[in-house]
């Protein structure tokens, strides 16, 4: 293959997707599915477009192997988040290309391993390559704001568009250099937390702000926030995180590694636990945690309200009960006067295993793009649409071949994200290798 070629065409078919605005809300993912559907149809691959809701689209396109083992779904979400343009130096819809990077919203998160599909697929229908497994080319939307109307409404809809498939790739995971590391590690997402939105309501009798007492409504709640935010769920480390603090460890000075090799031991040190746990995103590996996002009482100062309520961003670990939790929490506010409710029906997590087929294809694929780099299975602390591929009986990773140092991952969903030119040309040839091994017959 002419990989300097397909390195050119790839930048080019993502800095024009960057330009297409798809900020979620509202989405307008069908301009998306638009511009991907051209290019596939000028390549003589058929695609499908549906509408969850008007404007809400995502796409499907097949290249088709001999069926004699189960294909591969190559997902990206086309929505992205908000980009405030007052603190971006560039347009964030402009395609700006500058000193070696290309701008934009969706830059990292997720256009560009998309567009990496996208080429890589018409690499392989191009160069006639025969496949053993179908390659399903899926780009859905809604994800950053809860898949209703894109991957979950496919599960939900059009679940024929997933026939015949036994795995899943989508977003998350790269290969990180941090510097007090011995070798760059690279990480392969198997699991992510997934989200039990609670919310707590207390209620009391309303009255004059100017003459308060101590069981108002919002005091109640503030008590209830406070036994709850004071509270510990039991550490729980679970053999896929621990299998990620030991490649971590064996990578860290010995002064850094000591007592990683068995975390559910060492947390049981006051020392090594405060330590450990001043980590957020460690401290959030290990257990379900709490985040206080919204809170609401009173319209007016001087009016003391009958309700208030909070809105608790609550965070599961694979095999979390979502009752026993939301039990645990009415315990800790203990307050017959507070409701704890869960306030949409919860995302239960769930997990691939480390040891199929396509990991260890993506594993040697990181080794080859990064030589010495050690592979780690992770689990997310956010969640993705694997969550929804995995409930439909897929084995589902978040994978990329991106270079990522911690600044540029800082970016996602930040000012000014970008990816490297680099990245895409090394990137979409790591893919097409990958899918050459993993489908080809």
């Amino acid at each position: 293959m002419d990989w300097a070629a397909l390195g050119d065409e790839t930048i080019d078919l993502l800095r024009r997707y960057l330009m297409i605005d798809t900020t979620n809300p509202p989405g307008n993912e069908i301009a998306g599915t638009r511009f991907l559907a051209e290019v596939l149809a000028r390549e003589g691959i058929a695609s499908e477009t549906i509408e969850a809701a008007p404007g809400r689209a995502s796409l499907q396109a097949r290249l088709a192997g001999d069926g004699s083992l189960g294909g591969i779904v190559l997902h990206h979400h086309i929505d992205v988040v908000y980009a405030d343009r007052r603190y971006w130096t560039v347009d964030p819809f402009g395609g700006v290309i500058a000193a070696g990077y290309l701008y934009g919203r969706g830059a990292i998160d997720m256009k560009s391993t998309g567009i990496l599909h996208l080429a890589a697929m018409l690499a392989l229908k191009r160069a006639g390559i025969p496949l053993k497994r179908d390659l399903v080319f899926l780009a859905t939307a809604d994800e950053e704001a809860g898949s209703e109307f894109g991957a979950q409404f496919i599960a939900d809809h059009r679940r024929d568009w997933l026939a015949g498939t036994e795995y899943a790739i989508s977003e998350l995971g790269a290969i990180q250099p941090h510097h007090d590391l011995r070798a760059p590690l690279a990480s392969i997402v198997i699991s992510e937390k997934t989200g039990l939105p609670l919310t707590l309501t207390a209620r009391s009798e309303p009255g004059h702000g100017s003459m308060p007492w101590p069981d108002t409504a919002p005091h109640r709640l503030i008590r209830a926030l406070n036994r709850l935010l004071e509270a510990e769920r039991p550490i729980r480390v679970l053999p896929e995180v621990q299998e990620y603090f030991s490649c971590l460890s064996a990578l860290w000075p010995a002064a850094q590694s000591a007592g990683h090799d068995d975390l559910a031991q060492s947390l049981q040190d006051p020392a090594f636990r405060a330590l450990f746990l001043g980590n957020r995103q460690f401290a959030a590996m290990v257990r379900t945690t709490f985040a206080v996002t919204m809170l609401q009482g009173s319209e007016k100062i001087n009016v003391i309200p009958p309700e208030a309520s909070a809105e608790i961003d609550c965070r599961m670990l694979a095999g979390d009960d979502p009752e026993e939790i939301a039990g645990w929490v009415r315990r800790v506010v203990d307050d017959e006067h507070v409701e704890v409710a869960i306030s949409r029906e919860p995302k239960v997590p769930n997990l691939s295993p480390p040891d199929t087929e396509l990991y260890k294809a993506m594993a040697d694929t990181l080794r080859r793009r990064v030589p010495g780099a050690v592979v780690a299975p992770m689990i997310l602390v956010a969640f993705t649409d694997n969550w929804v591929f995995r409930r439909c009986g897929l084995h589902s990773y978040g994978f990329s071949p991106f270079i990522l140092e911690d600044a540029e991952l800082q970016r996602l969903h930040g000012n000014d994200e970008r990816i490297s030119l680099e990245n895409l040309r090394e990137g979409v040839r790591a893919y097409t290798e990958m899918l050459v091994d993993i489908a080809g017959a």
